[in-house]
């Protein structure tokens, strides 16, 4: 019954209706099939192109400091030598002590200059003696002024004499010019006290700072104010300020000397070996690459690669900059790009000008 009812539906139709749809169904399956092989291709071509890793281009913060060598100082660090020579009497001091400012330290024995003063005094009484009867004569008209005078010389010379040795009695005793720490002390009882020998050391750590050289290079940026840090290797880093610039350039090694001030409080100590970083240049917003993105062309020239477009696929271009300063590992860009370029961070090395690239997206 099938082919019968069959027989009569082509006989119906008609042979050329029949051809015409199915060469119909035959195109719609044709052009779907292209269609999808041309999206598949699209996506495979995108999917081939070398990719690169860009870095884009920010305002940064950049500061630049460059490091010289100095020597922690003081300027009270006295090394005290006695004045008046003779036996170590007494050493009134121990290593360590604090002291204050005019404190005994050492004394010196001064038996001989005690009798000749005993002595000074007999001749002192005896004269003010003289010089007060030769007054009184004087005042009455008996005698000659000449006698008067040489009483009063007498009596002006004793007392000038009595000042002097009184001061040099003084000066056996050693006292404290400013107030610190006892460091070392090399006197010993009995010890015979030689002039301009050192008997003791007094440090005060009040008023440290750092005594630093800078090459003449820099003679135009290190400025009074200038921030720095001090660094010793194991004991501290400290922020502080240049306190003075030197006005005088050493000819023998092309140094410019300056001083930089430490708060109380700090564990460095006098000689200690420092290093200092001053910071000449402190910008909030700048154009700021790190220095191995940097390549130098046959010609000298510094560029870089950058990754123009905004889809997927982007396309090389060769930028010729010019850097300024470097930090750590950054380089301060001065001119050749702009914000919000970006700079190809991986696989520079591995393309050319025009290239058309796809971008690491992870």
């Amino acid at each position: 019954m099938n082919s019968t009812y069959t027989a009569r539906m082509k006989t119906a139709l008609g042979i050329p209706t029949v051809i015409l749809i199915l060469t119909l169904a035959s195109c719609g399956s044709s052009e779907t099939g292209s269609s999808e092989t041309s999206t598949s291709g699209q996506e495979t071509a995108v999917s081939d192109l070398f990719k690169v890793g860009v870095t884009r281009i920010t305002p940064q913060a950049f500061t630049h400091r460059f490091s010289v060598q100095g020597n922690v100082e003081t300027d009270r660090n006295a090394l005290l030598t006695t004045e008046f020579g003779g036996a170590i009497e007494e050493v009134l001091v121990r290593e360590g002590q604090q002291v204050t400012e005019g404190a005994p330290l050492v004394r010196v024995n001064t038996d001989v200059m005690e009798r000749s003063m005993s002595e000074l005094q007999t001749q002192l009484e005896l004269a003010q003696a003289v010089f007060d009867r030769q007054d009184r004569l004087w005042e009455q008209k008996i005698g000659s002024e000449i006698e008067f005078l040489q009483a009063k010389a007498q009596l002006e010379a004793l007392k000038r004499s009595q000042q002097t040795l009184e001061e040099q009695m003084e000066m056996a005793l050693m006292r404290a010019p400013f107030a610190g720490v006892v460091d070392r002390c090399l006197a010993k009882t009995g010890e015979f006290a030689i002039p301009g020998a050192p008997l003791l050391r007094i440090v005060d750590l009040k008023d440290l700072y750092v005594r630093a050289s800078v090459s003449d290079h820099y003679a135009g940026k290190v400025t009074q104010g200038m921030p720095a840090e001090v660094i010793v290797s194991g004991v501290d880093s400290i922020r502080t300020k240049v306190g003075r610039v030197g006005q005088f350039i050493n000819p023998s090694n092309r140094t410019l000397e300056i001083s930089l001030p430490l708060p109380q409080g700090s564990k460095f100590l006098p000689n200690m070996y420092a290093s200092v970083w001053l910071q000449d240049l402190d910008l909030d917003s700048a154009m700021v690459l790190p220095s191995a993105l940097v390549q130098q062309d046959i010609n000298g020239d510094e560029f870089v690669f950058v990754a123009e477009g905004q889809s997927a696929v982007r396309t090389i271009r060769k930028k010729i900059i010019v850097s300024g300063m470097g930090s750590g590992d950054n380089l301060l860009i001065t001119s050749g790009l702009a914000f919000g370029d970006d700079v190809v961070s991986r696989g520079a090395n591995r393309t050319v000008e025009g290239q058309e690239v796809n971008l690491i997206t992870d």
